[in-house]
């Protein structure tokens, strides 16, 4: 039997009724249990910051917040400027380190602070600065225990005796050099912090560095990293690197330490944690890592000790650094030590430093560049520095590129190839920054010098892509095809890596 139009008519009303009934039930348990504890909260929040600024003024209430908020403003200006810039270097052919370095530097006062100061004070306040350089020192910190990773101890062992000779000859003219002209620089660059001959060797080691990470970045862009030349070139500038911080470990600790004796003593506690690294936390790292990837991802045991196993590298890694700065060095040593000892064989090691380097090339490493540019000067700098800086270029540029060329020849490389090499280790990039700050933390570089060798790294890295496109066009890159597959650990490390 179907309804009276009369009873259906009723029905709809009478759930409309429920319907707006229930709205309303709503409303007033909504505005009981939420609306009136918010205000009431509100109130109280806003009674006790008039308590507060009645009993130590507005600004000294507001300060904390305000604080955080000009960090905040400050570190995203900083990522998206280094973003933007980086993306402008690789349309341009050039590593993205060249362009987050520009920016960093117009960000100082060479650019936004000869243009509008306010500006500048506005967006980098003095009360930000002491939390974004913690920042960016964590930064550097953790890129460096990314460049440990990044080394293969076991392919540099491998690459033979022609990218040892090759590593070490692309350094040794450079720091002779390096120390011939900082003896006339040093009465025209006071470092009162440091003595004549810790300054000597800095600035030799200033000469001397190769950028592993920029360089395995550049030659991959190139389409290099997987020819006998990029391989060469990699094993060469790996051993190099392990050189440089070796002999910069030796500059800080004689810095640091009041006596040639303490000095020693420092380098011995290193050398024993570096050994203690390698025979007794690396292989407990490979047990620990195999630990957690027995269980699978998806599962609750699997993901606890996936959370275990982070938190243990990202604690020893700060440990680290903690104890290299503890023996009188400095904590990026610890923390390349650490990465330097992980398993390369290991998956569940690969993606948590993975994570670990999109942290540091979006966010922290920026601020490095901030700082960097922070502290660079370009427009005070009077002619005579200038022209010291167009000679510091020439001479870095020949006695790195010269001595690795000649190595290279001797070992037996076309002419070509030889002069390609010496166009990669004149690759200074990201290292040679972290160099720079320290030797400025160290009170082995003034800010005028400082600049100077900011100009000579950035001039340096930009150079290494198109060098290297002119001395290998290619015709000359079928030339020197080969065919074979490198080994898997210079194959695929440095290509990873994502720092421009």
């Amino acid at each position: 039997m179907s309804r009276s139009p009369i009873s259906i008519n009723s029905a709809d009303r009478s759930a409309r009724s429920g319907r707006a009934a229930g709205k309303r039930r709503c409303l007033w348990a909504y505005a009981l249990l939420v609306a009136v504890p918010i205000a009431a909260a509100a109130t109280l929040a806003a009674l006790s910051t008039h308590a507060l600024a009645r009993a130590t003024g507005p600004v000294a209430s507001a300060a904390s917040t305000n604080t955080v908020d000009r960090a905040l403003v400050a570190v995203t200006a900083v990522a998206a400027l280094a973003a933007g810039a980086g993306a402008v270097a690789r349309r341009l052919g050039q590593p993205a380190v060249v362009g987050e370095l520009a920016g960093g530097v117009a960000l100082g006062p060479t650019v936004l602070g000869a243009v509008d100061p306010d500006v500048q004070h506005w967006l980098f306040p003095a009360a930000a600065m002491p939390s974004l350089t913690v920042l960016a020192q964590l930064g550097v910190i953790l890129f460096m225990f990314g460049i440990g990773t990044e080394l293969a101890p076991g392919a540099l062992r491998r690459s033979g005796g022609r990218a040892v000779v090759i590593g070490h000859a692309s350094m040794a003219p450079a720091l002779l050099c390096g120390m011939a002209v900082a003896w006339p620089l040093r009465g025209r660059f006071p470092s009162p912090q440091s003595g004549t001959l810790p300054f000597l060797l800095f600035i030799g080691l200033c000469f001397a560095i190769t950028a592993f990470p920029v360089l395995a970045r550049v030659l991959t862009e190139e389409n290099l990293i997987r020819t006998r030349i990029g391989g060469t070139g990699i094993a060469a500038a790996g051993i190099a690197d392990v050189t440089a911080w070796c002999l910069l470990a030796l500059v800080v600790a004689a810095v640091r330490q009041s006596s040639a004796g303490a000095a020693g003593a420092a380098l011995c506690l290193v050398a024993a944690f570096a050994v203690v690294m390698v025979a007794l936390v690396r292989p407990a790292v490979a047990r620990l890592a195999a630990w957690a990837g027995r269980s699978g991802t998806g599962t609750t045991g699997g993901g606890a000790r996936r959370a275990a196993l982070s938190a243990g590298l990202v604690c020893l890694v700060l440990a680290s650094g903690l104890a290299t700065n503890a023996m009188g060095v400095h904590s990026i040593f610890g923390a390349f030590l650490a990465g330097v000892v992980m398993p390369r064989d290991n998956k569940l090691i690969r993606e948590l430093t993975g994570r670990v380097e999109g942290v540091v090339a979006w966010v922290l490493l920026p601020l490095s560049f901030m700082t960097v540019g922070l502290q660079t000067n370009l427009a005070s700098l009077p002619a005579s520095s200038w022209l010291i800086c167009l000679i510091i270029v020439v001479i870095a540029v020949a006695a790195k590129a010269g001595g690795t060329s000649a190595a290279a020849a001797a070992v037996g490389e076309r002419p070509r190839t030889a002069l390609a090499l010496g166009a990669m280790m004149n690759c200074r990039g990201l290292t040679e920054l972290i160099v720079l700050q320290l030797g400025l933390q160290l009170g082995m570089l003034d800010h005028s010098l400082f600049s100077i060798f900011v100009v000579m790294t950035l001039l340096t890295t930009a150079m290494t892509g198109p060098l290297l496109r002119w001395l290998l066009p290619p015709e000359e890159r079928v030339i020197m095809a080969f065919g074979e597959s490198l080994p898997d650990e210079l194959e695929s490390v440095p290509a990873s890596h994502a720092i421009g």
